[in-house]
């Protein structure tokens, strides 16, 4: 099922994204927190996922978020799978267990979640089969959340892939990741000038592409 939002819970959603940088949004969630419970109690089930959030992040009642998460996934709701899938994975208002948790972001991974995508490669580093962990990762990546390009390309340097991480670190780089930089210049002095461009290219990175290009050719 598709998780589109309502407009209360596209509402309420933008506010709770923001909130923790400027308390006036703060406010004004708890405004319309009242509509956002309404339209949840009445069935919708992007307010009941949003609801969960402000009840987790802005009211810290994880175990009334479980409760709107559980809801939600059950629907079939992936964003509701990830988020209940969270709480199993930290024992946040719900008794620790990560064999639900892999369950869950498995389901919204499978259903194209990103932010599942990400969890379920966190849960598996290590663990699992380097190439399926990438491939979430990348999926992650390409649908472009930010979280996952550094790990990504991390990853990709210990498989041996260098061009292909050289693109995520770029990305890293643009999306503001600076402690990345020393890695990305590493993995640059093992490329041509053209490899670095084309995975600029693929990043769509290129003021970051010739500043790496400017920096490696220092070395050789």
């Amino acid at each position: 099922m598709t998780d589109e939002l309502s407009g209360i819970a596209k509402a309420a959603k933008n506010l709770l994204d923001s909130w923790s940088e400027d308390p006036t949004l703060a406010r004004q969630l708890t405004e319309i927190l009242p509509e956002l419970r309404e339209a949840a109690e009445s069935g919708d089930i992007s307010a009941q996922n949003v609801l969960g959030g402000v009840l987790l992040e802005v009211e810290e009642d994880p175990s009334g978020a479980a409760s709107w998460f559980q809801r939600t996934a059950e629907r079939g709701s992936a964003m509701g799978q990830r988020s209940l899938g969270h709480l199993y994975a930290n024992g946040l208002g719900v008794v620790q267990d990560l064999e639900r948790a892999e369950n869950l972001f498995r389901a919204a991974a499978d259903a194209g979640d990103g932010y599942a995508q990400f969890n379920l490669a966190q849960l598996w580093w290590g663990k699992g089969d380097a190439r399926t962990v990438a491939s979430l990762l990348r999926s992650a990546a390409e649908g472009g959340l930010d979280e996952a390009y550094t790990p990504l390309g991390d990853l990709l340097v210990a498989m041996g892939q260098d061009a292909e991480a050289m693109r995520w670190y770029l990305a890293a780089i643009g999306a503001g990741d600076a402690d990345v930089v020393h890695e990305a210049i590493e993995v640059a002095k093992r490329l041509t000038d053209t490899e670095i461009r084309r995975a600029g290219e693929q990043a769509g990175r290129p003021s970051e592409t010739e500043a790496m290009i400017g920096t490696v050719r220092k070395y050789r």
